[in-house]
């Protein structure tokens, strides 16, 4: 019923595009250009305004050319696709320079911090012929991948509930991320916001969140929150998700999606998935899942941006598909600060 060829992603046809990358920060050493190594990829270029940065992946990764100029990598003749792992505080000004190359754009998430500058920049991208796709990789990971093969399999019958929980740390004092106002949901929680939307195809039609901090947190904004995501009558669907990342014991950390339909249900995690059959209730079938998120769905985001230039079509993260995913992370910091529901644009 679910084979490791079914999820794992795997290179396109054509993979031999000559790779920019703009950025040389962590991210970008420990998942995409490991990804790239390992799906054959070709990195051309790399830049970063840290001259050491730039040093480093060349000497890792063997890059052949490095700058801390990004006009001179995008405007090389063998750079064909950019990839663009800025912050997402400095991400418009960037996109600002970026874009008038005309280059296919694969641009890290979040992809604003507001919702005014993703929507900018995707219309930036539209004038200037711009191929823009957001690193929504999640989607890509070998255990997100099995969750979707099986919806679009009809396994569950109609799905009607879609739950998420999330217990884990990142309250490091001094790291960047507690700095970040509204890491929580906005950084990291739009990954799970994402794939809700990956799993239904849906989004919702309003949102309510309610969110806190702890005592002692080192965090400037809460590391605990709860998304409830209400939809439109006939879908017949409910969503939640739960993400508590200021959980002290590590022996007590989860990651699960439970969805229900009405044939059956499945529990999901990173390394297992569990179905079981309304026709036999007191059943189940545990599928080990080949693969990680870090650094598989790297390799698989990035081929699906090639697919869609092969292709000549937008790609599945497209920067107008992840307006919608944004618009939900920004209602639900609005919802958390307010108390009241908030509905979504059209």
């Amino acid at each position: 019923m679910l084979a490791p060829s079914d999820y794992q992603p795997t290179p396109p046809e054509k993979r031999d595009y000559g790779i920019g990358v703009v950025g040389c920060g962590g991210i970008m050493r420990g998942a995409h250009l490991p990804a790239y190594r390992q799906f054959g990829y070709r990195v051309v270029g790399c830049c970063d305004v840290n001259p050491d940065a730039v040093r480093q992946v060349q000497d890792e990764f063997g890059v052949p050319f490095g700058t801390t100029s990004v006009e001179e990598l995008i405007h090389r003749d063998d750079v064909e696709i950019i990839d663009l792992a800025v912050h997402a505080s400095v991400r418009r000004e960037v996109m600002e320079v970026v874009s008038r190359a005309g280059k296919p754009v694969l641009s890290q998430k979040p992809f604003a911090m507001n919702y005014a500058d993703a929507l900018a920049m995707v219309e930036m991208c539209r004038e200037r012929g711009v191929r823009l796709m957001i690193n929504q990789q999640a989607r890509w990971a070998p255990a997100h991948r099995a969750v979707k093969v099986l919806l679009e399999r009809g396994v569950l019958g109609h799905v009607y509930s879609v739950v998420h929980f999330h217990r884990s740390f990142q309250d490091v004092p001094g790291s960047w991320y507690v700095a970040l106002e509204n890491f929580n949901l906005v950084d990291h929680g739009i990954h799970y916001i994402d794939l809700t939307r990956y799993f239904t195809g849906r989004t919702p039609r309003r949102v309510k969140a309610t969110a806190t901090k702890v005592p002692g947190q080192a965090a400037v904004s809460p590391m605990t929150h709860t998304i409830l995501m209400e939809y439109e009558p006939e879908a017949q669907l409910t969503a939640m998700s739960h993400f508590n990342n200021i959980v002290q014991t590590r022996a007590l950390h989860r990651y699960d999606w439970f969805i229900d339909g009405t044939d059956g249900s499945l529990q999901a995690g990173q390394t297992e998935l569990t179905l079981s059959f309304r026709e036999s209730p007191d059943e189940k079938r545990v599928f080990a899942i080949q693969g990680k998120w870090f650094p598989d769905a790297f390799g698989g985001s990035m081929g699906e941006l090639m697919r869609a230039v092969a292709e000549d079509r937008e790609p599945e993260t497209s920067g107008r598909d992840n307006l919608e995913s944004i618009q939900i992370a920004y209602a639900a910091v609005e919802s958390a600060e307010t108390g009241a529901t908030m509905t979504l644009k059209p």
